[in-house]
């Protein structure tokens, strides 16, 4: 069974058959999981040095990506400490399914951190209970900034929210054998930051890790991690602090370190380019990409996970040969992918020209575009016509108006015309009858 990135996230999909339930309700060490003593255990820089041996360099847990197979290229070049992808609670605790699909190790997978999202005391707990014995600490994620967590109302959507996030933290701390880490992102003020992270001290976290920037900051708007605020927050704490954020490559380490005054760096976007890249060394993207191909044959990996690694490792060539950035897109074999890698050397090592094909993103934006430029035209012609039946209208009138002058210009002129001939004979009559008067007049004398 495979199950989707979002899959993974989505608090109200339902993976649990009624069985899987119902043999986690019978099983009474697991239902009074929350009423267990507080276990003794190390913790803070302690346990960091002791156990983690002061890890330096960290790889971040990162959804459908670091899975044992990653996990095992990145500790090859020099990660000290890496996180598995995040885990629905939830989902973890009742679906063996999503547990079998998800979640492996090995013994030379440590120190490894397992990372859990929820906002339920019980299911975090639950779920952290099964791992416990195969990894170095549990993480809570207070960071995810996606629409989804938003929905689910877990990651950064909790950080306003101490009310759920501390009880969380104080269960998780009481009752697992391994220490407990927190993953944040910065609250639109630095001292609500520093208030929530003294708080998430003092419920039991062990270790915190600060992401410099605010859920709002994400894709085209995520802009530098703020270092600086990273340095003021770990000021304020007495225990361990990594740093995430805007570690691309390796120069990016120690300035991050200097800069933030944290105990190691965290590397999330800069690590999936280049697996190789805590190691220092030039190593040639192909060869990374190949041992990758490598480990997920020997540590079993889902065909959508090893294709998104391997178009992220080779994003940059795939741009210039997107021909076989779409026969990438439907191959689902160890070998395709093989083939694929070394047709983009070979490509690149003969100078062969680019071969352009857009990207469905692409495809939909000039989609977009055009429909955009028809409107445009529609309206364009629809204003035009518009205008050119106004014209014509006026042009009507214009000649209406011109009929109609000329009209009452000849009535004006036959009225003139008539006018004369009616008075002089009025004239006449008056002449007449004034000579018949006077011929009257005269007779009578």
């Amino acid at each position: 069974m495979s199950i989707s990135s979002s899959e993974v996230l989505d608090n109200t999909k339902n993976y649990s058959p009624d069985e899987e339930i119902e043999e986690i309700n019978n099983n009474n060490e697991k239902d009074n999981i929350i009423m267990n003593p507080v276990i003794s255990k190390l913790g803070g820089y302690e346990f960091f040095r002791n156990v983690l041996k002061s890890p330096k360099k960290t790889v971040a847990p990162m959804v459908d990506h670091t899975f044992l197979a990653f996990r095992m290229l990145c500790r090859k070049y020099g990660a000290d400490m890496v996180y598995t992808p995040m885990f629905h609670s939830k989902n973890f605790a009742t679906c063996k399914t999503y547990r079998r699909d998800y979640w492996s190790t090995c013994p030379e997978d440590r120190p490894l951190v397992v990372q859990f999202c929820g906002n339920e005391p019980e299911w975090v707990v639950k779920a952290a209970k099964y791992i416990e014995d195969h990894c170095d600490a549990i993480d809570l994620n207070l960071g995810c900034p996606q629409q989804i967590a938003r929905r689910g109302n877990y990651g950064s959507f909790l950080l306003d929210k101490p009310h759920i996030i501390l009880p969380i933290v104080r269960e998780l701390h009481k009752n697992i054998k391994v220490p407990i880490f927190c993953k944040i992102r910065l609250l639109p003020s630095l001292d609500d930051t520093i208030k929530l992270a003294l708080q998430l001290q003092e419920a039991g976290c062990q270790l915190l890790t600060i992401h410099g920037r605010t859920k709002e900051q994400k894709g085209h708007n995520s802009g530098i991690a703020n270092w600086k605020a990273i340095r003021t927050i770990r000021e304020k704490l007495s225990i361990p602090v990594i740093a995430n954020g805007s570690v691309l490559q390796y120069e990016d380490i120690d300035k991050c370190l200097e800069e933030t005054g944290a105990d190691g760096i965290m590397a999330a976007e800069g690590i999936l380019a280049n697996p190789s890249f805590f190691s220092g060394l030039k190593v040639p993207i192909y060869q990374v990409a190949r041992e990758f191909l490598d480990l997920t044959e020997i540590y079993k990996t889902h065909t959508h996970v090893t294709r998104s690694h391997i178009f992220k490792m080779l994003k940059d060539k795939f741009d210039v040969y997107s021909d076989l950035r779409e026969t990438m897109g439907a191959t689902h074999t160890n070998d395709g992918f093989r083939d694929i890698v070394t047709e983009l050397e070979t490509r690149e090592k003969n100078n062969m020209p680019p071969v352009k094909i857009l990207t469905n993103k692409q495809k939909r934006e000039l989609k977009e575009k055009e429909k955009e430029n028809n409107e445009s035209e529609d309206l364009s012609l629809k204003k035009q016509k518009i205008n050119d039946d106004e014209i014509l209208n006026n042009n009507n009138n214009n000649s209406n108006n011109i009929n109609n002058n000329i009209n009452n210009n000849n009535n004006n002129n036959n009225n003139n015309n008539i006018t004369p001939d009616k008075n002089e004979n009025e004239n006449e009559n008056k002449n007449e009858n004034g000579n018949e008067k006077k011929v009257l007049i005269n007779n009578s004398n």
